[in-house]
């Protein structure tokens, strides 16, 4: 969407990462979602991922700061989706639970870099194997949003978690686990003995 207003067609994905430096958007109206009406016009200064001023007053940046005029555009602060998994929404369920983890684990690089420029820039992972993305978002190695992972789902056996396939039933106690729960997907245990085992 940014890519295809003049003014943010310099900005990357990794641009809008919000990096380490300074930032100063200029001519802003800004929601903060407190019920206030938009503000007036105003400028704000961000220095190292932390607002530093809001002023209706010119602010002089200083060298390297990356200058943004917002041409009265509303600036507001960054969505938190609070239920959100890493490997079911691209790829879809069906293609996690038997399509290349590799494959999968690319289309879902491309699923945060989407959901950070909808402008959430924080995610509650709610289940599923998160960990490898939130460390290559955190290194800078794909952009995303802040990702607060779970780790896998536990589920009893036929409960909303269970992704088995009918090849990988019955389930033995101490056998081998099926293709979810060796990713890291979830986790298939009908009592809490079996969760501790694992």
């Amino acid at each position: 969407m940014l890519d295809q207003l003049p003014e943010f067609s310099a900005l990357s994905p990794v641009d809008a990462m919000g990096q380490l430096g300074s930032t100063l958007f200029q001519n802003v109206r800004i929601f903060d979602g407190s019920g206030s009406p938009l503000s007036e016009p105003m400028n704000v200064l961000v220095i190292d991922n932390i607002i530093q001023l809001i002023s209706t007053d010119s602010i002089t940046p200083n060298v390297g700061t990356v200058i943004i005029d917002g041409g009265g555009r509303t600036l507001m602060p960054g969505l938190i989706d609070a239920h959100w998994h890493t490997m079911l929404i691209r790829p879809t369920p069906a293609q996690s639970i038997v399509g290349d983890v590799g494959y999968n684990n690319i289309t879902a690089g491309v699923e945060a870099t989407d959901t950070l420029m909808r402008g959430f820039t924080t995610v509650r992972d709610v289940g599923g194997p998160a960990f490898g993305l939130k460390q290559a978002i955190d290194d800078g190695t794909v952009p995303g949003p802040r990702i607060y992972p779970s780790g896998a789902m536990i589920t009893i056996t036929s409960g909303h978690g269970d992704f088995r396939q009918l090849s990988e039933l019955p389930r033995t106690i101490g056998g081998h686990l099926s293709r979810m729960e060796q990713i890291g997907g979830a986790l298939v245990a009908d009592s809490p003995d079996e969760v501790r085992v694992r």
